[in-house]
């Protein structure tokens, strides 16, 4: 092979690795907030053709939750996987063909032990089942005739995107401290998931854990429901609304309702034309809509709650969770709030153990564990 072929081989491989190398940086591997500029993927990501602010808002969230991941020690392949596979649902088929080859799909978790808890995917909510409609369970391997308290954990991704492989994190965290969770996906805007129907699935969720009560040893007196950003709306929709049009469809006489919520960055209130992720969400509400998804319209009938938020939250503002604690206070409603400097949208090493510790001893607190 001649000299110039032996180059153009060596460049040629030197140009694949670069591609490969993508969210770890030994540099800001080890940072609280990655500088995106560092990332080869996300650098890629940016040059695709026709890019939307909304898109751009939506892949900045992706990334900061996948570089949170890295920070915690997650492999670096599948956060990679992960990365690309929670940013295809927001492209249009010009930048999928666009996108890298090696942008590929996530393999699906495995289920089974996994030492303090059980796993079981896909454990359908409704009857009869669909393919979005389900949860993962996690069962502590705790005292057999000892009653656990539960959690329905409810991932986010602007209402649109997101998937309860992609949050398993803090479901793990609650299921090793002896939780019941119920890790859940629901339907999506686009896909048949506009406000209410969102909010009828999580109904449903709810539900159904309750309804396994016996099956799973659950305290019935002792479940919670948690989630982050988007998933946090829905918790706080659940936790707080007594708006009797609104009902669990597939268990309508069901009168279930969680005794504590946790919400991470979640938003409280909404107004028309300020933000297109919220306007697409609540498309096909009526004249009402607005109001009826805003959690701060429930305030007088909350539960205990607890806010945990970013002061440099450019996604989600902090005023949300702020004005939705005031709220709290104002009708005596138990309430904490934990307020995290620096952190934006999305925790990274640090903060997210912060937050998780945070809201694993709320609960214990409501619970009183």
């Amino acid at each position: 092979m001649s000299n110039f072929l032996c180059r153009r081989v060596v460049i040629l491989l030197a140009t694949i690795i670069a591609h490969n190398l993508c969210l770890s940086n030994p540099v800001h591997a080890q940072a609280s907030v990655a500088p995106r500029k560092n990332s080869a993927d996300y650098k890629l990501v940016m040059t695709l053709p026709g890019l939307t602010s909304l898109q751009i808002e939506r892949i900045n969230v992706i990334y900061d939750s996948c570089v949170a991941k890295l920070n915690m020690g997650v492999p670096l392949q599948p956060v990679r996987k992960d990365f690309y596979t929670r940013i295809r649902p927001i492209l249009n088929a010009k930048q999928l063909k666009a996108l890298h080859p090696t942008a590929h799909l996530h393999s699906i978790p495995k289920q089974g032990d996994r030492g303090l808890y059980k796993v079981t995917v896909d454990v359908p909510y409704i009857t009869p089942p669909d393919a979005v409609r389900k949860g993962d369970v996690y069962l502590p391997k705790n005292e057999k005739d000892k009653l656990r308290p539960a959690v329905l954990y409810i991932h986010g991704g602007g209402w649109s995107g997101g998937d309860k492989q992609e949050s398993s994190m803090m479901p793990e965290a609650l299921a090793a401290q002896g939780f019941v969770v119920f890790n859940i996906n629901y339907r999506l805007v686009h896909r048949g998931g506009e406000f209410p129907a969102n909010f009828t699935d999580v109904k449903d969720a709810f539900a159904f854990l309750a309804s396994k009560s016996d099956e799973w040893r659950i305290d019935k007196a002792k479940i919670a429901v948690m989630g982050g950003s988007a998933g946090a709306h829905l918790a706080m929709l659940l936790g707080y609304c007594n708006n009797p049009k609104f009902k669990a469809e597939h268990y309508p006489n069901s009168i279930a309702r969680p005794v504590a919520v946790v919400s991470w960055y979640g938003p409280c209130d909404f107004v028309k034309g300020r933000s297109g992720m919220v306007d697409e969400m609540l498309a096909k509400s009526d004249s009402t809509g607005y109001a009826d998804a805003a959690p701060i319209t429930y305030a007088k009938s909350a539960v205990p709650t607890l806010f945990i938020h970013g002061t440099k939250d450019d996604v989600v503002s902090i005023r949300h969770s702020k004005k939705m604690h005031d709220a709290l206070v104002e009708h005596k409603i138990r309430t904490q709030m934990l307020t995290l400097e620096g952190a934006g949208h999305g925790f990274a090493s640090d903060d997210w153990l912060k937050a998780k510790d945070a809201s694993i001893k709320f609960l214990n607190g409501v619970f009183a564990i």
